[in-house]
């Protein structure tokens, strides 16, 4: 189970306050330089990240880790700094949840099936943190519809750690060797680092009392690395991806209550493309290590759906 100090009840409290009226100004309205809008929301995600081990253009071996309904809390917010500018910026946080993981290994020449399985139904989720920055320039402001060009920077950070579950091995003769890891036994842990820079493409929309708004981002993962430490083999494994492509959208639907309150329904969808790069394994016993040129691989997908206030001053 994913450990917490933060309390989602306590999240949504604090948005509460956060989005009480600081101005008269309404939280939808145009761009006035200066003005600064903030939100914060508590939500639901989906995310996966793909572990790839290769030999040459053979892959010999596949862990996939998938947390389902995490829990997450979101802050966020823009100001505008004239000339048609506005600098954005999100901060989603993991508050709860678990996770899944499924390990294959691919080690026969003849067999095109997997010779060895592992199923980790006790995975933790450790951590799960993206932030993202971003300018944007606005090419139409009407105040009712506004059309913009943009860019910016981002970071992905999530770590999961597998215990106990079960495993078929191919010791002597195919899938001979079955049993069970001890309840509790750490496995692996894995965590992605993902720095990112993009393009994004932003559109808005008042209609009455409500807004609605999207972003396109495509872009690339950039010095992408996966970390992979097998507790009972005492190895680590580091991988240090090529550039990978990127894909991202945002869509948000707001409804006013007050002049500088409103709610909001949003989603977020994030893509790292499968990419190869070079895959170094250390002893954490005696510090011996090997390196394997275009070794490892990794792939990254978060879908998120949030809910809260938003506010302005």
């Amino acid at each position: 189970m994913f450990k917490s100090q933060i309390n989602p009840v306590v999240f949504l409290g604090g948005a509460l306050l956060l989005a009480t009226p600081a101005s008269g100004q309404d939280a939808s309205g145009g761009s006035t330089v200066g003005s600064v809008r903030y939100y914060a929301g508590v939500g639901m995600a989906n995310i996966k990240a793909g572990e790839y081990v290769y030999s040459g253009d053979r892959k010999i071996s596949q862990l996939d880790w998938e947390s389902k309904g995490v829990v997450t809390g979101t802050l966020g917010g823009d100001v505008d700094i004239g000339y048609a500018w506005k600098l954005k910026g999100r901060l989603d946080v993991g508050l709860g949840g678990n996770g899944y993981m499924e390990d294959r290994d691919w080690l026969s020449t003849s067999y095109s099936g997997w010779t060895h399985q592992s199923l980790h139904p006790d995975t933790e989720l450790d951590r799960y943190i993206n932030v993202l920055l971003e300018a944007e320039k606005a090419l139409v402001d009407t105040g009712a519809t506004r059309l913009g060009l943009g860019g910016g920077i981002g970071y992905t950070n999530v770590k999961w750690t597998a215990r106990g579950g079960s495993y078929i091995y191919s010791d002597t003769t195919l899938h001979d060797t079955v049993g069970n890891f001890a309840d509790g036994l750490k496995g692996i842990s894995y965590e992605q680092r993902i720095p990112t820079v993009f393009l994004s493409a932003n559109a808005e929309q008042k209609i009455g009392a409500f807004t609605l708004s999207g972003a396109l981002r495509g872009g690339a993962a950039i010095a992408y690395k996966g970390v992979d430490d097998h507790w009972l083999r005492y190895l680590r494994f580091t991988d240090e991806m090529d550039i990978a492509p990127m894909i991202g959208a945002t869509v948000t639907a707001d409804y006013q209550l007050l002049p500088s309150t409103a709610v909001y329904l949003g989603g977020d969808f994030q893509k790292i493309f499968e990419t190869r790069g070079d895959a170094h394994v250390r002893s954490t016993v005696n510090g011996a290590s090997a390196s394997f040129d275009d070794g490892g691989a990794a792939d990254y997908q978060s879908i998120m759906v949030t809910a809260g206030l938003k506010g302005t001053f």
